[in-house]
Order: C-alpha cells, then structure tokens, then sequence
C-alpha cells in the first residue's frame, strides 16, 4: 500500500468509522487487485476506493482520462495494449471477478458505493464524467480530492496523541508544526 492509499485507509477508519481491507486480490484477476475495501457497519455504507494520486497539477485528471480510469478500476476493462496477447486483444473483462471478489469480502456488489480519489480533478471533469459514466454504464462514481476533502478533514479529526501509525504521526506532527509556527508569528 502506498503512502496515499494508507492516507485514505486512515481517513476511512478515523474519520469514517470504517473497518478497512487493503490491496484485496481480485478473485481469478490477471495481476489485478482493488487499493481498499471498507465498510462502516453502524451505517451499512460499504466501499470500494481506487487510489490515484500525483500533485503535479499538469496531471490532473480530465473527462476523457477519468472514464477509462472508472472502466479499468470498477468495471475491470484492460486498457488497451498491442500485441495478441494482452487481455485487452482477447477481450477479457473482470466485472464478475470483481463483484465476486466483493462477495467474498461479505460486501454486497448494489450497495458499494464506488469512490475515485485524486488529488484533484480538473474543473468541471468530476462531476461532468461521472453523470456520463453513470448513463453510460449504470455504475454510481463518486470522486474524493485527497488535497481538499480528505486531507483537510483528517488533519481536523487527529489529535496530538503519539500515534504508532506513520501516516498518523507525520500527519500530527505536521499538525502541530503548523500550529505552533502560527502562534509563533501571531507572538512577534
């Protein structure tokens, strides 16, 4: 798991109740595996986030790359590769493999609730390209910004405690720091 995907796993967990499942293998899946699985069993809301985060705002994604995105991650399209090999050339789809591997984890494949996390999403390609997937593929995508949304509502939610979780840690003590530069200045 990557530094931004523990980031979301601790977000889930803190701030959204949720017991979490990471890097979970997809059932039959070529090479293939879903960044987190999570559900909150006071609420009965189960989830199933991707993970795909790069701050460099040249790289934002926009409406065209957020579809293939959705396609690859949710619904188990394999991207499109030369050769007569590839699963892409013989037409390979892992939506059963997906919503079986749902199954397994006792979650139920019409409740999740799909999320795409980002950094950010360019202007307007959020909420444009998930109501053309959903026409287009009956599939409910929601899109979290790692910058504005979860971040922020994480470095609320923690506290000064010593955590033993390195994301944690970091995350309080940079939370500290920003705290006491700002006395500091308020001071001078």
């Amino acid at each position: 798991m990557n530094a931004a995907e523990q980031i979301v796993d601790q977000y889930l967990q803190l701030c959204l109740r949720c017991f979490t499942i990471a890097d979970v293998k997809v059932v039959r899946g070529n090479n293939r595996q879903l960044d987190l699985l999570a559900i909150n069993p006071k609420q009965n809301t189960q989830y199933h986030i991707e993970v795909s985060v790069t701050h460099d705002l040249g790289f934002a994604p926009d409406a065209n790359k957020l579809y293939a995105e959705f396609d690859r991650k949710f619904r188990g399209v394999p991207p499109a590769r030369d050769g007569h090999k590839t699963d892409h050339s013989k037409g390979k789809n892992y939506l059963a493999n997906i919503e079986q591997t749902y199954k397994q984890a006792g979650l139920e494949p019409s409740k999740i609730k799909r999320v795409y996390c980002c950094w950010f999403a360019k202007e307007g390609a959020g909420s444009i390209d998930t109501e053309r997937y959903f026409k287009d593929t009956g599939l409910k995508i929601e899109i979290w910004s790692l910058r504005d949304d979860i971040l922020p509502d994480l470095l609320e939610t923690i506290g000064t405690t010593n955590y033993d979780h390195p994301i944690l840690r970091t995350l309080s003590l940079l939370k500290q720091h920003n705290k006491q530069n700002k006395k500091t200045r308020e001071q001078e």
